[in-house]
């Protein structure tokens, strides 16, 4: 039995260090997938409408909180009538980008041809939506500014002839107790010198 004595003995397997477990790889993602144009611009499309949407949401959020503290709203009236007022200084891209879309649709280039007789170029709609969406990251004075400014242009470029503005000033001052006193007096005062018309015209 001597190959009892020949064979190695055995190790202590508290000793022995055991080999490390190979560590975890974990699953790899599967490649992007490659968009063609289309898609790539269809995604960007939907990701400019979902911010137009926001910008929209929060635009509406800051008109009501405007019309809520705005000193010149009606129903607190304002001392001072500012002829800047005319001019709207505030623009929803949302708003711009469906009128600018709708004009160069089948749809409006009908309703032109409809109203017109033919169809009409969409650069004003383009340009409303295209400063809109350049002065969004502005401060709010000057964007306000440059919109107000913008719409002052477009109605110079719309004034074809003569109008009210040529005569009557731009009221400064809002009108004060404009719809009060004794009407019926009034209206016997007119009958009176209506009267008193026909009567030297006899």
């Amino acid at each position: 039995m001597g190959w009892w004595s020949r064979s190695s003995p055995q190790k202590d397997t508290n000793n022995e260090t055991q080999p490390a477990n190979p560590p975890e790889v974990p699953p790899q993602a599967p490649p992007p997938k490659q968009l063609t144009p289309d898609q790539q611009a269809e995604l960007e499309f939907s990701q400019i409408l979902a911010d137009l949407r926001a910008e929209e949401n929060t635009f509406q959020q800051k008109l009501q909180q405007q019309q809520k503290s705005d000193p010149n709203s009606p129903d607190q009236p304002s001392s001072a009538i500012a002829p800047d007022s005319l001019y709207q200084d505030s623009m929803s891209c949302r708003q711009a980008f469906d009128y600018a879309f709708f004009c160069q649709s089948f749809g409006g280039q009908f309703v032109n041809v409809y109203r017109y007789g033919e169809m009409r170029s969409c650069s004003e709609h383009w340009d409303n939506f295209w400063l809109c969406m350049k002065t969004r990251g502005w401060g709010d004075e000057i964007r306000r500014k440059t919109i107000r400014d913008h719409n002052r242009k477009k109605a110079i470029k719309y004034k074809t002839g003569p109008s009210s503005e040529d005569i009557w000033d731009v009221r400064l001052e809002p009108a004060q107790n404009a719809f009060q006193g004794d009407f019926a007096a009034l209206e016997r005062e007119i009958k009176a010198e209506e009267e008193a018309a026909q009567k030297a015209k006899a």
